[in-house]
């Protein structure tokens, strides 16, 4: 062979230049619109901590230096594979090995797991796969809750605790309360790998770290390209198509986003998570101007509740990234206005090293897999009791009384509600659990003629989901509540 010839080879063998995450400190507010503007790739941004994560050629590293005067550059392994590692994704999952875990799965555990199907195809024609679970047990309403990952191609993370997550829930079922409840309860949706053909890229021998889809001429950003505040402004994504926000022509208009929208109008889920990598943030909507929902109140509770053991920082994008969002999958799916009920939607950004750090560390992924298995399982428990499902049989019907919203909620040692009667008379108030078990009662109560505010015995009840039921003179009302510990 003529060197020539092998220095052909080679050349094709390897990237012509690696990705390398740098890491820019003590930067200013402003210092993320200058990066967008000079069309940076923002791989990851702390603004609680002044940092801001840029991916880079290795040979144009020193770049960095045009925004702050203090950078690190970051492990390679961080940025992409490494030799050692493409192919097959390392310690991650690669395309095929996704397919046999999950065809595994259904094979081994059938009565819970379902055999994969696909909810549409790639801009390349490849199937985009979900997987339902759930047992045989329950009534014939269960709540759906749903989980997805590698939106972006880059992050297989997020991916990594899906299957963990679904391996739990099926080697666990009846011998753990919670996964048997879950199964028993809900159905769970799973769709491991939004973007198929960027991951499939990545992962191949000549390695990558593309975030964007195969749309032409350079792909389009999926997490900005849902319906919900499509092309609010031009910071929270951007109409230059070889930007690495790219919203796409139109809203909606790829068929990765598609088939996640189509999934989501069928199946009308109660909560769920969308995961993405890296940085450790639980994040809810809305990103696209970082405001806060009629929700808030239940959202920050429910956010502090799951990050308690990990440590993930938590709130809107801007609040926590330092950047908003616009067109991207969390606000489009609490969105009520989209083709399904409101959702308790919620993003999680694995807590990984870069995007591939964990990719010759087992012991690592197994750790991260850990510390969001335990967000999985709390929304899983919250969510259905919360919204979307209808009263208990035999529920009190309303006329002659009404009962107000539970203050506060969640609650902790008490709580009141707003009990408003047409004629004086005697009430009694019941405490319900999701199974329909009474933990509290008070009879007997009196109240006069219009609004009274009552008392609900909530001292010494377990975090959990409850329903308070008011009934007196052949009336009777209901009102959601949860209780945190």
């Amino acid at each position: 062979m003529r060197f020539g010839s092998l220095l052909l080879i080679l050349a094709a063998a390897v990237p012509a230049s690696a990705e390398r995450l740098v890491r820019i400190f003590d930067v200013s507010p402003g210092t993320l619109d200058v990066l967008a503007a000079d069309g940076m790739d923002i791989a990851a941004a702390n603004a609680r901590e002044g940092w801001i994560d840029v991916c880079l050629p290795d040979r144009e590293t020193g770049r960095a230096a045009l925004y702050s005067g203090r950078y690190d550059v970051l492990p390679v392994e961080w940025g992409m594979l490494t030799d050692e590692n493409r192919g097959n994704a390392g310690a991650y999952y690669s395309w095929e090995e996704n397919n046999a875990f999950w065809a595994t799965l259904s094979a081994e555990h059938s009565d819970l797991v379902d055999t994969p199907v696909s909810i549409g195809t790639s801009v390349q024609g490849r199937d985009i796969m979900m997987i339902r679970m759930s047992s045989t047990v329950g009534g014939a309403y269960k709540p759906a809750m749903y989980f997805t990952a590698l939106t972006h191609a880059r992050e297989p993370g997020g991916n990594a605790c899906l299957i963990d997550f679904a391996d739990w829930l099926a080697t666990n079922y009846d011998s753990d309360t919670m996964a048997t409840w879950i199964l028993d309860n809900t159905q769970v949706y799973f769709v491991p790998i939004v973007n198929p053909d960027t991951y499939i890229l990545n992962c191949n021998p000549m390695g990558g770290s593309a975030r964007k889809n195969q749309s032409p001429p350079d792909g389009v950003d999926l997490n900005r390209n849902y319906p919900y505040q499509w092309g609010y402004d031009d910071e929270g994504s951007s109409p230059d198509p070889y930007d690495e926000t790219y919203r796409g022509p139109s809203a909606g208009s790829e068929p990765e986003t598609q088939a996640v929208m189509n999934l989501i109008d069928s199946i009308d889920p109660v909560g769920g998570i969308h995961y993405h990598t890296y940085g450790g943030y639980l994040l809810r909507p809305f990103g696209y101007n970082n405001s806060n929902t009629a929700d808030e109140a239940t959202y920050a509770a429910w956010s502090a509740a799951m990050t308690e053991y990990n440590g993930y920082a938590c709130g809107q994008c801007g609040d926590v990234l330092g950047y908003n969002a616009n067109g991207d999958a969390v606000d489009w799916t609490y969105w009520n206005g989209g083709g399904h009920p409101r959702c308790m939607a919620m993003t999680v950004e694995c807590d990984e090293d870069g995007f591939w750090g964990n990719q010759s560390d087992p012991s690592g992924l197994e750790a991260l897999e850990e510390e969001c298995r335990y967000m999985n399982i709390w929304i899983c428990m919250m969510a259905p009791g919360f919204t979307g499902i209808g009263e208990q049989e035999g529920a009190p019907v309303s006329g002659g009384l009404s009962v107000g919203p539970v203050w506060p909620n969640p609650a902790s040692v008490s709580a009141s509600a707003s009990v408003t009667m047409v004629s004086p008379g005697l009430v009694g108030l019941r405490v319900l659990d999701l199974a329909g078990r009474v933990v509290s009662e008070m009879p007997g109560m009196s109240l006069q003629e219009g609004a009274s505010q009552v008392s609900i015995p909530v001292d010494g009840l377990p975090t959990g989901v409850y329903t308070l039921e008011v009934t007196g003179q052949g009336f009777g009302a209901a009102s959601r509540f949860a209780v945190l510990r």
